[in-house]
């Protein structure tokens, strides 16, 4: 049963931690649990839980193979951990898939898009959304495909694709003419290049190659840039 943490810490797209840590008062619940021997498989179904207190994870099946040492997770998938200075990481999505071997974690969109959420200490949350979601731990990256969308609270950036670098705190958004659109310093803004970098917790911003759209003042709404 606590394999389930693993993939609880990929999904969340959190930093590497000791497996230690997240292994200390772990509870995982469901309704039924089955074990197929001649498969090598467990089956958690039904309310499926896993509860520590630094991580949760709800879903309604979770399926485990020993054989490909991949878990399957499916319905209403929500993940959430905290961080010890207040940083909080949510992700939900209809499907999720993960390799123990490579520590590779997939998430789908079902009805409603693959959602992630970063709360700083501070309060200032930041959002995002894809049809899809690959998060690699080893090299501390996850992959956005299909419908992106980063949104603070004065600003939103779409496009195909997004990149999110762990090492350097960075996405990288790419594909379709990348656009963003928002507020900074007393100015609206719209503007559209080949590809954007979005610093996740200064929230600086910076367009590159064919670089088109307008600023325009705005007096009666300033805003500080933070």
């Amino acid at each position: 049963m606590r394999r389930l943490l693993l993939p609880l810490l990929l999904l969340a797209a959190g930093p590497a931690a000791a497996q230690e840590d997240f292994l200390m008062g772990s509870v995982v619940k469901s309704d039924r649990w089955t074990m197929d021997r001649a498969a090598d498989q467990e089956l958690f179904d039904g309310n499926v839980s896993f509860r520590n207190p630094k991580y949760t994870l709800k879903a309604d099946r979770a399926l485990y193979d020993r054989k490909a040492r991949a878990w399957d997770i499916k319905g209403a998938v929500d993940v959430r951990r905290s961080f010890e200075d207040g940083t909080l990481v949510e992700a939900a999505c209809d499907s999720a898939r993960y390799l123990e071997d490579s520590e590779t974690a997939f998430m789908e969109r079902g009805r409603l898009p693959v959602r992630m959420k970063y709360t700083a200490p501070d309060g200032q949350a930041l959002h995002g959304r894809s049809d899809r979601a690959r998060a690699e731990n080893r090299p501390g990256l996850m992959h956005f495909e299909g419908s992106f969308a980063l949104s603070t609270e004065n600003l939103d950036i779409y496009s195909m694709k997004g990149l999110y670098d762990r090492n350097s705190e960075t996405f990288l958004i790419t594909d379709s003419t990348p656009m963003a659109v928002g507020k900074r310093e007393g100015y609206d803004f719209a503007i559209n290049s080949e590809s954007i970098k979005f610093f996740k917790d200064s929230r600086d911003i910076k367009f590159y190659n064919n670089v088109t759209g307008w600023v325009k003042d705005n007096p009666e709404k300033p805003f500080a840039a933070k």
